[in-house]
């Protein structure tokens, strides 16, 4: 009966090859994994794929982007599907700590992740000719008597008024400074100018006489580092040219993914390997309910902080109260599972509804950057692609989540 099945199956090779070794199982497979960066995709073989509206934002602490995600089908056969989460998280290795450097920023012919990163200023409001600044750099001296660097701005705004009735006159006086380190491109600085001389009533600001006596200059120090976290491991082989060992993972790999760039290669992110997979655990990172907000695992695990949440969809169950066409996470894996077959034609509900900035973010994240990979498999919907070594190759006590979810799809599976 086995060999009359596996006959069958040829019959419909438009997604699946049999194995040339007699007695195993090559099912129907599908990958695909969506790349959502904020500043903070796909691998398609054309049968099954994530399908989402991704509107990217900003990370503001209390704002929120639109991130739908459902898988469809556009094969000619019901699959299971699953999906996961890969994270990479680019942050400020001193968390946002600003340090004060003697000479300006300038960039280095063979720049590292961890180069100082300029602390970026906006001297352009300065520079508008309605700011009410005046351009008075040549004016102003150093404490030994002499110009300023190269690079260095001060603007300023200053009047001079005299009492009538005691003749006494008053200074009023701001400015900023700051170092261009590249055309347009300005590093913050922190400074001490006074006026010298030249501010007397009708005079101009751009005519007195200024010197600066302390003059530092804004880095992060030790440039970034990155953190990665992979959800689950990846089970099937073959569709994505650029997936880690063939397999679904993006981790380890470069390329372009629906118009986004990215580097995942352990030189790229400065690590010395990739961690194993490590499925959520923690209760604050587990959806139970319908639009539930939830946790990631970067940016808690290195900052402590859960300042990037998912909100998920209005379809979720959980291994304990499985019902058909919902979503379950299983902590065994790291997979989030569907619990029925994608018939030919359909669409799953969202899995996620939006990733939530909250209020917990703070100076940790400046300048941070954070990708969200989801990655999804599917397989072909009958019992032995469950189980079998070359399909999702599920196996667990009786009392498991694996075995509730292996169990509850089973009864749904094609004969």
């Amino acid at each position: 009966m086995k060999k009359n099945k596996k006959t069958k199956l040829v019959a419909i090779a438009c997604l699946a090859l049999l194995a040339i070794a007699a007695g195993t199982f090559a099912w129907i497979n599908s990958q695909d994994q969506r790349i959502n960066r904020v500043k903070s995709a796909a691998i398609k073989d054309g049968s099954v794929s994530v399908e989402e509206n991704w509107n990217p934002k900003p990370i503001i602490p209390g704002t929120e982007a639109t991130k739908e995600v459902a898988v469809t089908n556009s094969g000619n056969t019901p699959v299971f599907v699953r999906v996961s989460y890969e994270e990479v998280f680019k942050y400020l290795t001193e968390k946002g700590a600003v340090t004060g450097r003697s000479t300006g920023w300038k960039v280095s012919d063979s720049p590292t992740l961890t180069d100082d990163i300029p602390v970026e200023y906006d001297g352009e409001k300065y520079l508008d000719a309605g700011s009410g600044y005046t351009d008075v750099t040549s004016k102003v001296k150093d404490g030994a008597a002499a110009a300023l660097p190269a690079g260095v701005k001060v603007y300023a705004k200053g009047s001079v008024t005299k009492d009538p009735v005691t003749g006494g006159e008053s200074t009023t006086f701001s400015y900023s400074a700051f170092f261009e380190h590249a055309s347009g491109k300005y590093q913050a600085m922190e400074t001490e100018v006074s006026v010298t001389s030249g501010n007397t009533v009708g005079a101009s600001v751009e005519n007195w006489d200024f010197v600066m006596t302390k003059a530092s200059y804004l880095v992060y120090k030790g440039g970034y580092s990155n953190t990665v976290a992979n959800w689950a491991a990846s089970s099937l082989e073959g569709a994505s040219a650029e997936a880690t060992a063939a397999k679904a993972s993006l981790l380890g790999s470069a390329g372009k993914k629906y118009d986004v760039d990215y580097d995942y290669t352990v030189a790229a992110l400065g690590l010395t390997t990739l961690p194993a997979a490590s499925p959520a655990i923690s209760a604050d990172q587990i959806p139970m309910a319908n639009s539930e907000k939830k946790g990631v695992q970067t940016d808690k695990n290195i900052l402590g902080i859960s300042g990037i949440n998912i909100e998920y969809g209005a379809d979720m169950a959980t291994t304990s109260t499985l019902v058909n066409d919902k979503w379950a996470y299983n902590k065994e894996d790291g997979y989030f599972y569907f619990t029925s077959p994608v018939k030919s034609g359909a669409t799953t509900p969202d899995l996620l509804k939006k990733l939530v900035f909250t209020n917990a973010i703070g100076t940790e994240f400046t300048n941070a950057t954070y990708d969200l990979i989801v990655k999804m498999e599917a397989i072909q919907a009958t019992k032995e692609a469950l189980t079998d070594s070359t399909g999702w190759n599920l196996s667990g006590a009786d009392d498991s989540e694996t075995k509730k979810i292996i169990t509850y799809l089973d009864g749904q599976a094609a004969s």
